[in-house]
């Protein structure tokens, strides 16, 4: 049948005299078109709140999921009627009309176990950048002082070596005034006989 079939029908009983027994109105209807679910975290810490929204036909449905109920949303216009349901473990999208339905259904429970899943591993990557972070501070820090504790060693014991060879300069040049010039020998001689020399030295 097609739509252009729609209309009244009559049962008429012939006879003598027609007579029209019964009437009847014939619609013909497509069937409904397949709905569209569509869920969305709702931004909540907690693991299992959704917002999810109904669409079928021109309707649209919207409410929201917190572990095992959600208020249930209904719309009817002519012939199409639009539910959004929900049971513990499955959202249900049922679009109708008098003589089709069609749904689309989400696994609840999957979908938080999944959304758990999800947030552990968000928690898991911040706290590894934070303590990540925090190595890095700690590998720096102790370079640094790693790298002064070196710097003064160095400065103190370069200190150190200038003041030996300051010493060691002043006794070479103690020496060199002890040996040098500035120390004249003295000797003393005698003319004649032989005699024992005064000074250190014989002429």
């Amino acid at each position: 049948m097609q739509k252009t079939h729609s209309g009244l029908y009559t049962a008429i009983a012939s006879g003598e005299s027609d007579k029209d027994i019964v009437t009847y109105r014939v619609s013909v209807i497509d069937a409904v078109e397949a709905p569209v679910l569509t869920v969305n975290s709702s931004g909540s810490s907690d693991s299992c709140t959704f917002n999810f929204t109904c669409r079928g036909h021109v309707f649209t449905l919207s409410s929201t999921f917190v572990y095992d109920s959600c208020s249930r949303e209904e719309v009817t216009s002519q012939i199409n009627t639009l539910i959004l349901d929900c049971s513990e473990e499955s959202i249900i999208c049922n679009h109708s009309n008098p003589v089709s339905w069609k749904e689309d259904r989400i696994n609840i429970t999957q979908l938080c176990e999944e959304n758990e899943r999800r947030q552990m591993t968000t928690i898991f990557y911040v706290s590894s950048y934070k303590i990540g972070l925090i190595i890095v501070c700690v590998v720096v820090g102790v370079i640094v002082f790693a790298g002064l504790v070196l710097y003064c060693f160095c400065k103190n014991k370069k200190g150190v070596k200038q003041a030996d060879d300051t010493d060691y300069d002043d006794a070479e040049n103690l020496t060199q005034k002890m040996t040098g010039d500035t120390w004249t020998t003295v000797t003393y001689c005698t003319v004649g006989g032989h005699q024992t020399p005064s000074s250190a030295h014989d002429c």
